[in-house]
């Protein structure tokens, strides 16, 4: 059975996921500094993470989404997506933003996500290495948003 909850602070932070969908452990260290982290649990094994950060009292960001390669195609990370949104929404958040590579915005749009900017440059000038996604040199940020 999957259950989806804050991921316990016993438990050993989930870097396989999360350098999954950003490889930078100083971006993510500094995410999960100021973030909350919710995890999808199989049993006792984390599945999937997202990791949601506030920007102001209006605005949250999905800042982070992975899902074990096992688990993948089973709508875990939709799942998680919808969870973030909910907590999101009963704190008082308005919007749901979430940046991502253009390689993967027509997942987010079928989860209600409107485009509204792009970041240019983004993955060249906040990675010391080359951000590779599916065989593709990322160089800039898709930014969507989504009422909540």
């Amino acid at each position: 059975m999957l259950i989806i909850k804050q991921y316990p602070q016993e438990l050993e932070i989930p870097y396989h996921l999360l350098l999954d969908a950003d490889p930078s452990k100083k971006l993510v260290d500094k995410y999960l500094a100021c973030g909350i982290l919710f995890g999808a649990f199989y049993d006792k094994e984390p599945a999937g993470v997202c990791l949601l950060i506030f920007h102001n009292n209006i605005t949250a960001e999905i800042i982070n989404l992975a899902v074990l390669e096992k688990y993948r195609n089973k709508n875990i990370g939709k799942l998680l997506i919808s969870f973030a949104e909910n907590q999101a929404r009963l704190w008082g958040f308005k919007y749901m933003e979430i940046g991502t590579s253009e390689n993967i915005v027509k997942y987010y749009e079928k989860q209600g996500y409107k485009y509204y900017k792009t970041k240019k440059n983004f993955f060249i000038e906040n990675y010391e290495f080359p951000v590779i996604d599916n065989g593709i040199i990322l160089k800039d940020m898709i930014r969507l948003i989504k009422n909540l």
